[in-house]
């Protein structure tokens, strides 16, 4: 089990890497208006993106805030640190309120106090725990194939050309959440590895999936942020990375969470306040008003183009 002293540690890593990842994804999404190109699943959508200065920026918050999150997960289960990464909409929606040139209302003041108050409860009683980075081949195995069997069923949703927008959207969302999963996991145990071999580490395939894995989830939410508003696809990676890892945690690491009859309800009840909180948080006005303009761009952008020259 974490002691007092990690999670004294672990707690600020975790909420310091939301915060980057909130101005992260703030800074990606304006970027993301000046790309001219199709909506659809492609390494050119992040080429393009790789020559944009606030995109770049972005994604120099994004890589602080992964670091902050894999000293955090050296130090602690995965099953503590993972929910404490949705405390990046506690950040978001300041900076999605001072973008739009507005101010917080009741209704967003109460998700954030919804999602800190969910999860200081889950940790006080649910007792995370966990102390092991290795896992068995048929762990991985098992793990590995369910997550690309899913992969593949999401993708295929997301690409389809006869799905709603919004459907494509939280398909390719939820498949971001997934590879966000496993990367946890993957760094994990990529930290310890490098911490009891040193170099040596490189000879195992872990580093090399995790830098795969990475570039996937990164490619599939920026597609989902381009084909639908914001609103439609953060809930689901928001919800979807610290529950996939957190099971993958369970199945892969032999992590537990306490839930003994005493605990069981406080559990599902900070469980219950994050899940308040993060629909209130992804459905404000603020954020919908925003992804509204971004999204008409986009079509103005694609009707534009559709014309003939």
């Amino acid at each position: 089990m974490a002691d007092v002293a990690h999670i004294a540690a672990v707690v600020p890593l975790a909420v310091g890497a939301g915060g980057a990842f909130a101005l992260a994804n703030v800074a990606q999404m304006l970027a993301s208006r000046r790309v001219d190109v199709p909506d659809e699943l492609s390494p050119h959508l992040l080429i393009r993106l790789l020559r944009d200065p606030l995109w770049l920026l972005g994604l120099l918050a994004s890589i602080g805030g992964y670091l902050m999150q894999a000293v955090a997960l050296f130090l602690a289960p995965v099953v503590l640190v993972q929910p404490l990464i949705v405390s990046e909409l506690i950040f978001a929606l300041p900076l999605a309120a001072w973008q739009a040139g507005k101010r917080l209302g009741r209704r967003e003041w109460i998700g954030v106090v919804l999602v800190a108050a969910g999860l200081a409860l889950f940790i006080i009683v649910g007792r995370p725990a966990g102390e092991g980075s290795d896992a068995t081949a048929s762990n991985w195995l098992f793990s590995g194939i369910s997550g690309v069997g899913a992969l593949v069923i999401l993708i295929s949703i997301g690409e389809s050309r006869i799905g709603r927008p919004t459907v494509r959207a939280s398909a390719l969302a939820a498949a971001a959440s997934i590879c966000f999963g496993f990367l946890s996991i993957l760094t994990r145990v990529v930290g310890h590895s490098f911490a009891d071999h040193g170099i040596g580490a490189l000879a195992y395939p872990e580093p090399y999936v995790l830098v795969v894995v990475a570039i996937g989830g990164l490619l599939l939410s920026q597609t989902a942020f381009r084909i639908a508003p914001l609103s439609i696809s953060l809930p689901i990676i928001d919800v979807g990375e610290p529950a996939v890892a957190s099971l993958l945690g369970v199945l892969i690491l032999g992590e537990t969470v306490h839930l003994g009859a005493g605990t069981l309800v406080a559990v599902a009840l900070s469980g219950a306040a994050v899940l308040g909180g993060v629909a209130l948080l992804d459905t404000s006005p603020l954020v919908r008003t925003s992804q509204e303009d971004i999204s008409a761009e986009l079509r103005a952008r694609r009707e534009a183009a559709e014309q003939p020259q």
